[in-house]
């Protein structure tokens, strides 16, 4: 509505106060106001002939109509599939303000019953079914709200949506009435207050095109219930695994209190007894003569049991939780590096680094290594021909370095060896998680070198978590 208009309203309003009372003159300027803003909220120019409206009837809600009441009409069309929308008019009015919302996006507001503004939804409407939605607020004496949608189609067709008894009002308070859903059936039905007066020739403003509102892909319901699952997920899985850890820690700490317990029993029992059976072998070759029958079979006995003690003590060391460090593996291989070569033409010499810190080495790993590093000593001492040996250990960031290298006449292929003790230290290696490596040329001896981490691989790690409580094999311990 023009300044000029109003200004003459408000003239005409002055002039006939004395029929009024000071309320309702009030009541009139305030009216005229909110008019004069929401004519002011259209952005384009009203058209230079006043004209008949494309409109249905006045409707409102059922009983009287009071002062700061508000409604809120509903109604839901259809654009038939692969039709294609030519032009889309939306003409709307109300008595006194509205706001009107296409599937949920708003689209205008208004303010006074004498303009109308037409909206441009061509954008908008696309195949599939749509809800058209109007809040609208009565400021005193009558109220109505005037609307007509008209849609054309490329194949000639045409849909109306006039506001009629047809519109559904929806309860105050209820979330999301704006769109369509099951509880439109329990809704009453809007009430046709008169027909528009066929003399009735508002102003009519047109809005510019409506553009679609542009929604980045995080904004979509389906991305954002696509994260939530993915955190719920997570938390989950969480939760799930720090359970399990939580259980396998407690199991673990159980395990090396028992695997102490197995190693100083056997120790103290099995090692005491295979010490004595020794003693006592050695006292009874020595009563009988040196050509005596028994005297070959003692001596048999006494070198079966010093090699089952032997093995005894390997196992007392492999099981003994207060040895699961880089440092004992270190010091044990020494140890038994000197006694192996003892009575032997080898001569064995240590480089082993200084101050190697006491890290934990998983017994899976610290097992497979020693097995391999057992090998190895056996291939030199029988096949070799050395007459010099040099161990190395190390640490090399997070893995444990363990190489042997003699002075043997070597062999030639190193990388292709067919032999079973490469064969069978290579597989050690492998299930330690780590890498094995051999180089040797004829008549310059031979070199072998073991890389192995400080503790198993994380997939390794992960699956005995996962399956800590089965009564599969450990992981780290392959059946052979």
């Amino acid at each position: 509505m023009s300044t000029e208009s109003l200004l003459e309203e408000w003239s005409r309003l002055v002039l006939s106060a004395s029929f009024m009372n000071c309320r309702l003159l009030l009541s009139c300027l305030i009216g005229l106001v909110l008019a004069w803003a929401g004519a002011g909220g259209a952005d384009g120019a009203p058209r230079p002939e006043r004209e008949r409206p494309k409109a249905g009837s006045w409707i409102w809600d059922h009983g009287d109509p009071s002062a700061r009441q508000e409604c809120r009409f509903v109604r839901a069309f259809d654009i038939p599939a692969g039709a294609e929308v030519v032009s889309a008019e939306l003409q709307v009015t109300a008595d006194n303000s509205y706001q009107v919302f296409l599937d949920g996006q708003f689209i205008g507001r208004g303010g006074d019953w004498q303009a109308v503004i037409s909206y441009d939804l061509k954008l908008l409407l696309s195949p599939g079914r749509h809800v058209l939605a109007v809040e609208a607020l009565n400021d005193f004496d009558k109220a109505g709200l005037l609307l007509g949608l008209r849609v054309k189609l490329a194949d000639g067709r045409s849909i109306s949506v006039d506001s009629d008894a047809s519109w559904k009002i929806a309860p105050n308070g209820v979330a999301g009435w704006q769109k369509k859903s099951r509880d439109w059936d329990a809704w009453r039905n809007a009430k046709v207050l008169y027909p528009m007066d066929k003399d009735y020739l508002p102003l009519i403003y047109d809005e510019p095109i409506t553009q679609p509102v542009e929604v980045a892909f995080w904004q979509h319901p389906a991305f954002q219930i696509g994260v939530s699952a993915v955190a719920l997920a997570g938390i989950v899985t969480g939760l799930f695994l720090g359970s399990r850890l939580f259980l396998k820690s407690q199991m673990e700490r159980v395990i090396r209190r028992e695997r102490a317990r197995i190693a100083v029993d056997l120790h103290d029992d099995l090692g005491g007894g295979l010490t004595q059976l020794v003693l006592l072998g050695e006292t009874s070759r020595r009563e009988v003569a040196e050509d005596a029958p028994a005297a070959d079979a003692l001596g048999r006995l006494c070198d079966q049991s010093r090699g089952l003690l032997r093995g005894m003590n390997e196992t007392v060391w492999l099981i003994n939780s207060e040895r699961d460090t880089i440092r004992d593996f270190a010091s044990y291989v020494v140890k038994y590096a000197e006694s192996f070569f003892q009575n032997s033409p080898v001569r064995c010499r240590f480089d082993i680094e200084d101050d190697l810190p006491p890290l934990p080495c998983d017994l899976g790993i610290r097992r497979n290594l020693f097995l391999a590093v057992k090998e190895a000593m056996n291939n030199i001492l029988r096949h070799s021909g050395a007459t010099s040996v040099e161990v190395e250990i190390r640490r090399q960031r997070n893995d444990l370095v363990v190489a042997i290298r003699d002075n043997g006449h070597g062999f030639e292929n190193a990388a292709g060896g067919e032999g079973n003790g490469l064969r069978n230290m290579a597989r050690r290696a492998r299930e330690a998680g780590g890498r094995f490596s051999v180089e040797s040329a004829q008549g310059k001896g031979t070199a072998v070198e073991f890389r192995v981490p400080f503790h198993a691989p994380l997939h390794v790690r992960l699956a005995r978590v996962l399956s800590w409580n089965r009564r599969d094999r450990p992981v780290d311990s392959p059946a052979r």
